[in-house]
């Protein structure tokens, strides 16, 4: 008798224990499959599906930029209704963001295949997160003393000689000389792709000699930059898919005319990836207010860019013959015969409303693009 109550107490006791602890057990079951049903992601995975989907909505609709520079925009709100992606509130628990990606045609002028590239430039704000684009962090930076980045009619220019706008460019280190009003970018390399390149190595009939002819649009130079654009060790695939194309001034000077220029130009080639630093970006770049001639050797002071290698050729044609040429000598604006030897660095473009992941523009810490 006293064995058979041992067991029904035991018994008792194990559908007590259950009975409590049943409830805990479908807490914790319930807990597990909702939180599996509602795993958020982190803003920048975010971005990255809107960039999947963008991709998805324009290869289902059409739609895609065609011509060199032209852009397309799908808003958020219009790939969340279509279906190609979550909606915030699902995926960040955040229903305050607002979105749109941006699709850029790079390059079509330029690549062999002549279908160029497409770039992708997503933008996403939300109460707790905004993209950092290269555009909201230069903004910052702007100045109306010291070095920095100052506002000059429609642009946007860097001065003086202790400026943040260092920037790693897919594994190459350039300099950001200025921003336009379309928000597109001028950078220049900050190491030379040659020591011994001609500007023009044609013969010249003025000089009965092979001094070379200063028309850039047909010179030996320009030739060699756009090998160097399609040479992936210079600029890879993926870079290029980023450089914007833009129309550059080509105007020749005067050796008589010291002024330095504003941005307007009358002799432009148009849709150029890649270029030559014009004689103006230097003397624009100097803080010394003594600097009023680009000839002026007090261009030199307080200007970041004469850091550059110690001669490096210009985009800029002398206009008093057929042969002058300009370049960059220890930060002094000389001429010579465009059939000599020097260096030059690489100018490209981008837009700075590009995303970048981190930097802070200084030679250790420069920005970086995604």
């Amino acid at each position: 008798m006293v064995e058979t109550l041992k067991k029904i107490d035991k018994k008792i006791l194990l559908i007590v224990g259950i009975i409590l602890l049943l409830p805990i057990v479908i807490i914790i079951f319930l807990a597990i499959i909702q939180g599996c049903g509602n795993s958020k992601i982190t803003p920048e995975k975010f971005e990255e599906k809107m960039i999947s989907s963008a991709e998805k909505y324009f290869k289902e609709n059409g739609g895609l930029p065609k011509k060199e520079s032209e852009v397309k925009v799908v808003n958020l709100d219009e790939l969340v209704k279509g279906e190609y992606i979550k909606s915030t509130e699902d995926l960040l628990g955040d229903d305050s963001c607002k979105g749109s990606v941006t699709v850029r045609k790079n390059g079509s002028t330029i690549e062999k295949n002549e279908g160029g590239f497409l770039n992708y430039i997503v933008s996403l704000e939300c109460d707790e997160y905004k993209t950092k684009t290269l555009n909201s962090v230069l903004m910052n930076d702007l100045t109306t003393s010291g070095s920095g980045l100052y506002k000059d009619g429609n642009y946007y220019v860097y001065k003086g000689d202790q400026v943040k706008n260092y920037i790693e460019f897919f594994g190459k280190n350039y300099r950001i000389m200025n921003i336009d009003e379309k928000g597109v970018a001028k950078l220049i390399k900050t190491e030379s792709e040659s020591l011994d390149e001609y500007w023009d190595n044609k013969y010249n009939v003025e000089t009965e000699d092979i001094s070379g002819k200063n028309i850039y649009a047909d010179s030996t130079v320009l030739k060699k930059l756009i090998e160097n654009y399609s040479n992936n060790k210079i600029i890879s695939e993926n870079a290029r898919k980023h450089i914007v194309s833009k129309d550059v001034c080509v105007d020749s000077r005067s050796l008589e005319d010291g002024s330095i220029g504003n941005y307007d130009c009358t002799n432009k080639l148009a849709n150029q990836v890649i270029s030559l630093i014009d004689i103006n970006d230097f003397a624009r770049a100097s803080l010394d207010v003594d600097c009023t001639s680009i000839y002026s050797r007090s261009c030199r002071n307080y200007n970041y860019l004469k850091e550059l290698n110690l001669m490096t050729w210009t985009v800029n044609a002398v206009s008093d013959n057929t042969y002058g040429v300009y370049y960059l000598s220890s930060g002094v604006i000389r001429s010579q015969e465009a059939g000599k030897y020097q260096n030059y660095n690489i100018v490209i473009y981008i837009d700075t409303n590009e995303k970048i992941t981190s930097g802070k523009g200084t030679v250790d810490e420069p920005y970086v693009l995604k």
